[in-house]
């Protein structure tokens, strides 16, 4: 078998990448204007806790009744958790209430203006470096991350910060790099510290992107080691390990700000990264705390500590599956959380229950695996160790992402929504970078060209046309 490669610099469809880059967000901000209160997962939920942090910067107290409409039937609120998307865009929504009156059209508009954002930054980029582009192009070949930036939730402000991180590490010029290639320590510190914020900020978001930080430092220790093995002797750069340790000081500075404000207002933090952590070793659950004692107190009863400690025949038949003696095979025979994943990751509206017709998954279906093997092929095919490095990094962090929220899925609540699975696009769009001198033009055209054309479709003839109804 012979592959044939080209420089996607000289004839890579970047005209094209352009094109639907601004076309994308004109989608989403169609979604944000035109959709009714509540049609999306849980924005109910998202905006009262945006419109909390519209006039205040600590997080409120647990059991406060001016917060109890963003608490959900498991008895939690989004405020609850170590989340800084909130903060962000209820400010957003303040600074513009001089001018939009409607709230949740604000808060709706803070997510399409990231996206926006996301589109200036990369056309911008591409200026001097086209290859740019293609860290943004898998923004581009699945509608529900359209969707996922037209309504208020928790999910865009972490893909926003996760491909900006993406572009940071793939980009030799960017800021990050300058930083880590420096002979001296203080050179190019800006970088560092940008960079060790965006890590931070990925700290305080959805937790399901620390798969793609576990990713990212998979790939640093490999492209950037501080540390090599040659003839089983370790050799140490002390300057390079000196910027990483300050890189993870400023990530865990941020966290560690964060956590304190839960201290200081609630005497506890409900950092919801420990507890997933502790459903593979233990349960977390059993702890005593504030927000246990709160939820027991409003939960609705299937979903109260009490009732899953108890009786698990009376609580919710999607929580605590494995529990329940579910295995882990029957998530995929019986409850098919592949299947549904899937198709949520390339185009579910509403509450789950809006779908494109069957053929558009039939056709994505075959894209993504056609495309996902031309990957494979093309990164294990080099001769350089480097290359194949690279896909096998990439191919474990795809595969512990799809692992954990496959895993939480069975242990905790069955949710088998296809967001859950964006830090792949951050991810992909890396590889894709560092490899984009073995990737054929065609390849990349017909991938991205025919599943962004499905992706319109899917979200102007499904998602617009049927989100009220």
């Amino acid at each position: 078998m012979k592959f044939v490669f080209s420089n996607f610099a000289a004839v890579a469809p970047k005209t094209l990448i352009k094109i639907c880059l601004l076309a994308a967000p004109i989608w989403a901000t169609a979604m944000a204007l035109t959709a009714e209160y509540n049609r999306h997962p849980d924005e109910i939920h998202h905006f009262e806790a945006t419109k909390y942090y519209a006039n205040h910067f600590l997080p409120p107290e647990i059991s406060d009744p001016n917060v109890r409409d963003s608490y959900s039937v498991y008895g939690v609120s989004y405020l609850n958790y170590h989340w800084i998307e909130y903060l962000l865009a209820g400010k957003f929504v303040f600074l513009l209430s001089p001018f939009i009156s409607d709230e949740l059209l604000a808060a709706r508009l803070f997510n399409v203006f990231l996206f926006a954002g996301l589109t200036v930054f990369f056309l911008y980029q591409s200026r001097t470096d086209d290859d740019a582009l293609l860290v943004s192009a898998f923004l581009l070949v699945t509608p529900q991350v359209w969707y996922v930036f037209g309504y208020v939730n928790n999910d865009a402000f972490a893909l926003f910060v996760s491909i900006i991180t993406a572009y940071q590490i793939a980009r030799p010029q960017s800021l990050f790099n300058r930083f880590l290639q420096a002979d001296k320590f203080s050179a190019n510190l800006p970088g560092g510290l940008v960079f060790g914020l965006l890590i931070g900020l990925l700290l305080i978001c959805k937790t399901n992107y620390y798969a793609f930080l576990v990713f990212v430092a998979l790939w640093l220790s490999y492209e950037s080691p501080a540390i090599k093995i040659s003839q089983f002797k370790p050799e140490i750069n002390l300057n390079r390990l000196r910027k990483y340790a300050f890189v993870f000081i400023v990530a865990a500075s941020v966290l560690g700000f964060r956590c304190a404000l839960d201290f200081y207002v609630n005497g506890e933090t409900n950092f919801v990264g420990l507890s997933y952590v502790n459903y593979f070793f233990g349960n977390f659950e059993a702890k005593q705390s504030r927000l246990l004692t709160y939820q027991e107190e409003i939960a609705e009863p299937p979903y109260k500590p009490s009732t899953v400690e108890n009786d698990l025949t009376k609580t919710d038949a999607a929580l605590k599956l494995k529990a329940k003696g579910v295995s882990y095979a029957e998530m995929f025979t019986k409850w098919r959380w592949h299947e549904i994943s899937f198709k949520s990751f390339v185009g579910v509206y509403g509450y789950m229950n809006i779908f494109s017709p069957t053929f558009y998954y039939r056709l994505m279906t075959i894209l993504y695996v056609a495309f996902g093997l031309y990957l494979a092929a093309v990164g294990f095919y080099r001769s350089s160790s480097e290359t194949v490095w690279q896909t096998a990094i990439a191919a474990a962090g795809c595969l512990m992402t799809v692992f954990i929220s496959s895993y939480l899925s069975w242990t905790y609540a069955f949710q088998a929504q296809g967001r859950y699975l964006f830090p792949v696009v951050g991810m992909i769009g890396l590889f894709v970078y560092s490899n984009r001198r073995h990737l054929h033009n065609a390849a990349l055209a017909v991938f991205i060209g025919g599943a962004f054309l499905l992706s319109v479709y899917s979200f102007v003839f499904t998602a617009l046309a049927r989100i009220n109804h």
